[in-house]
């Protein structure tokens, strides 16, 4: 088979592809780039009460316990504390349902710097600001984002679909991404010689062939974020699959205990569990030099301890510590323990341009979940355009287009 049919039929899979499934890729790509400023929107609408004093911070079980007084019936069951990452930022006091346990791991995932396990805005629970130095109740709310950002989280997440059937629906789109930013690159390579108009839209195309330069500029441009974005999302979705890929087929090690739930402890009679501020100190000997970001204190006395800590790419180590002895019986921090485990961790914020992979990123994560749309237009103009015209896009050549445009 000669390159001129490989390429022919590469371009009607890109084609087909694109047109056929444009619409979805286009609902989970532009829900994906609103999220990238999801905090920053809300908090945009709906700022959360800022801290009016400045001093040494108050005990974090001191700050517990205003919260617990302002919450009432609300102020039972798991607390999790976020400490203040800025000056004159408040302490955010969570309290999660004992019957919701596994909710309030998940809650705690967003000011960890990662994004939930499932739709933000849902679940029970309250939480509670503080200012740190002076103690007084600021605001209480309920956690999560605002309806409109968690439905967008399942949009992006599942197509609302759920998570049994959506979720995997949205991988294989990734994998259609990927599939075609491949097809795509291949089908742009340019010919000797035209190298120089390969990276923009020239001021005199018109019609069909404007449409085409803004197709493949556009996509050459951002190809290497989209790709990124794509395959991180792939990644996110069918971890097990790529992690291995990565480890060309060795097994993953078996956690060492539940990672919603933590460690178990057993109980001991007659022992006062250790509070949130012994913890804390516990946990920065056993991580020295990492930020803490949060500290939960769990309702069931069979749960250990955790203190979450800021960790590489803006990903979290957890360290988990038995209530009565002070011993650190476990630690996780998946993006300094090299190989699969650090490659794995970097793909959540890579995919939501979060973490510290800086503004600049950031904003190319957002563009690229907008690059879609317009392949989608450009692409559909093309092919109705090819109809009409009855042209065959996949020998749209530089002659064939000059030749359409003057017809």
């Amino acid at each position: 088979m000669t390159f001129a049919k490989i390429r022919s039929a590469m371009f009607q899979i890109h084609m087909w592809v694109g047109l056929i499934l444009g619409v979805l890729l286009v609902m989970i790509s532009l829900s994906g780039s609103i999220l990238v400023y999801d905090d920053k929107l809300a908090e945009l609408f709906n700022a959360a009460p800022q801290a009016t004093t400045a001093g040494m911070r108050m005990p974090l079980t001191m700050i517990a316990d205003r919260a617990r007084e302002a919450a009432g019936d609300a102020g039972r069951g798991q607390v999790q504390i976020v400490l203040p990452q800025e000056p004159l930022d408040a302490a955010i006091v969570r309290f999660t349902r004992p019957a919701g346990g596994g909710e309030g791991m998940r809650g705690m995932a967003r000011s960890e710097g990662a994004r939930p396990a499932g739709p933000p805005g849902q679940g029970g629970g309250i939480q509670v600001y503080v200012d740190p130095v002076s103690g007084e109740v600021l605001g209480t709310r309920k956690p999560g984002l605002p309806p409109a950002f968690a439905f967008l989280h399942q949009l992006h997440g599942s197509l609302a679909l759920g998570r049994d059937f959506g979720r995997p629906l949205v991988g294989w789109m990734g994998v259609a991404m990927l599939a075609l930013g491949l097809s795509g690159l291949i089908l742009w390579w340019p010919k000797r010689g035209q190298w120089k108009y390969a990276f923009k839209v020239r001021a005199t195309a018109t019609g069909l062939r404007f449409h085409r330069e803004l197709h493949a500029a556009t996509g050459i441009w951002i190809f290497v974020v989209f790709m990124a974005v794509s395959f991180s999302g792939v990644a996110i979705t069918f971890p097990q699959t790529i992690r291995s890929m990565v480890t060309l087929g060795a097994p993953a090690p078996k956690p060492a205990f539940d990672l919603r739930q933590g460690p178990k402890v057993e109980p001991v009679e007659n022992v006062r569990r250790l509070g949130a501020d012994h913890a804390l100190v516990i946990a920065q000997k056993a991580m020295p030099g990492m930020e803490v970001r949060s500290v939960t204190v769990p309702a069931r006395p069979t749960q250990a301890l955790s203190v979450a800590m800021a960790s590489r790419f803006g990903t979290t180590a957890t360290v988990y510590i038995n209530p009565y002895t002070g011993a650190v019986i476990g630690a996780r921090d998946p993006a300094n323990a090299g190989g699969a485990d650090s490659f794995m961790a970097l793909q959540r914020p890579m995919h939501d341009g979060q973490g510290n992979l800086g503004p600049i990123w950031e904003f190319l994560v957002f563009l690229s979940g907008l690059a879609p749309l317009l392949f989608v237009i450009t692409g559909t103009i093309m092919w109705l355009k090819k109809r009409k015209r009855r042209i065959p896009m996949s020998t749209m050549t530089e002659d064939v287009a000059e030749e359409a445009e003057a017809a």
